[in-house]
């Protein structure tokens, strides 16, 4: 898939209200494209961020040796005091979102998946 795709694809997620941040991330943790919502304001430095999207990657490879037996992850979500994570497996990709804290887990995880299929 192509950076401007994967780009379209980040912009149509950041325009949902629940949505703060939308990128991919290559499978060594880098964002590939990405970016925050209008007017949010990071809750991390860039260098934090890095770590934290290094260990998003880490987290998804580690699930994926159980794939075998239990079946691939569909997404995997965190929910925080200020933020709720959830990152998706997307072709070579990882999709990682953030989003405000209150949000219905599940319900906001079918929609980024309808979204991106």
């Amino acid at each position: 898939m192509s950076g401007e795709s994967l780009n379209q694809k980040c912009k149509l997620l950041s325009k949902e209200p629940e949505i703060r941040f939308a990128g991919f991330l290559d499978m060594m943790g880098n964002l590939v494209v990405g970016s925050f919502s209008d007017g949010i304001k990071p809750l991390k430095n860039d260098n934090e961020r890095k770590k934290m999207f290094i260990e998003a990657v880490l987290r998804i490879r580690t699930r994926q040796d159980f794939d075998e037996n239990l079946g691939p992850v569909e997404y995997a979500a965190a929910r925080r005091k200020n933020v709720v994570t959830f990152t998706f497996l997307y072709s070579d990709k990882v999709l990682f979102i953030s989003a405000e804290p209150n949000v219905d887990i599940d319900k906001t995880a079918q929609k980024i998946m309808s979204m991106c299929s």
